[in-house]
């Protein structure tokens, strides 16, 4: 078992609107070696080799395993945290008890490059994605928060290239 115990700490963020909390779960052992085998089995994630870290995106909130910790934000109470965590903790266990059944996968995740985006797009900030710029516009598409539909000014062949390649990104999610 890589996981037993946590102690949490909870914070609210710097904006003094925020009404949600963010958490850090502080963890006994490193769990890191189970990096690469989460890896392979979750799908939603972020896997970044340096520094070792697993993202995760969950409705709402992103969840970031590191070697000693784990940190969520958007939290609506400490109940809440305490959900996330016995998912992660039953997850992290299971992988790693599993782990000689499983090919562990090493591999980066690969992000859409916005540049590559932005190429694509008419660049004139006309704003009629309810964006500023294309820029912002091309980094949320690259997010998957905007879709190349959005995107008013784009003609139905640049259209189709975003989509094609957004799709080697996204694949099998």
């Amino acid at each position: 078992m890589l996981i037993d115990q946590i102690r949490k700490e909870f914070c609210r963020p710097p904006n003094p609107q925020a009404e949600h909390l963010r958490c850090v779960a502080h963890l006994e052992s490193d769990i890191s070696e189970v990096f690469p085998y989460l890896n392979t089995v979750l799908v939603g994630h972020q896997f970044f080799l340096d520094p070792p870290s697993l993202t995760l995106k969950l409705p709402g909130k992103l969840v970031t395993l590191y070697p000693k910790e784990i940190a969520i934000n958007i939290l609506k109470d400490e109940a809440e945290a305490d959900e996330v965590l016995e998912w992660l903790k039953g997850q992290v266990n299971e992988t790693w008890r599993r782990r000689q059944e499983i090919k562990p996968s090493f591999a980066a995740t690969a992000k859409p490059r916005v540049i590559e985006i932005l190429k694509l797009l008419p660049k004139s900030n006309c704003g009629a994605c309810d964006h500023p710029t294309c820029m912002v516009y091309a980094v949320k598409v690259s997010e998957r928060a905007a879709e190349p539909q959005d995107c008013r000014a784009l003609d139905e062949a640049a259209r189709t290239r975003i989509e094609e390649y957004l799709q080697q990104f996204h694949a099998g999610q």
